[in-house]
């Protein structure tokens, strides 16, 4: 008699063998200088600035920093920074671009950033949505933070705070073991308040740019309308007073 597979659960997961993926020449590093890039990148920090927040002559660590290019913002500001990405590939390219930025490599979910003293800015765009254990890192960062901490990351839309695992080719993503993840918004507003930010706020304006700019729908969407969701946090040690952010805290 033929024996069938039973499967008790709605599971729909293909097997991967992560431990024997490459990683492309490179390492990705191609991908900070596309176009596509380059326009989120510019909507970013053109962003930031308008939020008005107090960040001239600080001193800034810039966690997932890729190759750089949105350290430059915090240096033309006057700010002492620090650049950290866990890519070794990222770091030389860095370097090779900003000679005069000081960069190391470091793997924020395990290695402590402690190791560079204390900071009045943590910095971290584009990264969180990339490691397995958001939560280590934010501890991570949490434990240098002396002011704010600076947040952009992709998202899933749920009011709830929850996690998605994100299935992430090492190949092709800046994720360093294979997988990534989509907090929801009060996922990371728990987090960051429970790790020792008494105050977390959002901007009431998003980016110019459509990653930003989507309708709330509570339906667990990563992606909508050929675009990924993102999101902007600003956690602080002390009440903002800024006409350009929303508390996220009752």
């Amino acid at each position: 008699m033929r024996s069938t597979t039973f499967n008790p659960y709605p599971v729909s997961v293909r097997a991967r063998d992560v431990a024997t993926e490459e990683v492309s020449p490179g390492g990705g590093v191609e991908t900070f200088d596309q176009p596509e890039a380059i326009r989120i990148n510019r909507a970013r920090m053109a962003h930031l600035t308008s939020l008005g927040l107090s960040l001239e002559g600080k001193r800034v660590l810039d966690v997932g920093c890729g190759v750089g290019h949105l350290a430059k913002y915090f240096v033309n500001s006057g700010c002492e920074v620090i650049c950290t990405d866990g890519r070794q590939e990222n770091i030389v390219s860095l370097r090779s671009r900003y000679p005069n930025l000081v960069a190391h490599v470091v793997n924020v979910e395990r290695e402590p950033l402690s190791q560079f003293g204390a900071f009045d800015i943590v910095f971290c765009y584009g990264l969180l949505y990339h490691l397995e254990n958001p939560i280590a890192a934010l501890r991570n960062m949490a434990t240098v933070c002396k002011e704010l901490l600076l947040l952009e990351t992709m998202v899933c839309d749920s009011a709830l705070p929850i996690l998605r695992i994100n299935d992430e080719s090492k190949e092709f993503n800046q994720g360093l073991q294979g997988l990534g993840c989509r907090p929801s918004p009060s996922f990371i507003v728990l987090a960051v308040n429970r790790l020792g930010f008494k105050f977390a706020y959002a901007p009431k304006q998003p980016p110019e740019h459509q990653d930003f700019r989507f309708e709330w729908r509570n339906d667990l969407d990563t992606w909508r309308d050929g675009h990924p969701l993102r999101c902007i946090f600003v956690a602080s040690r002390t009440m903002l007073s800024n006409p350009s952010l929303c508390g996220l805290l009752a």
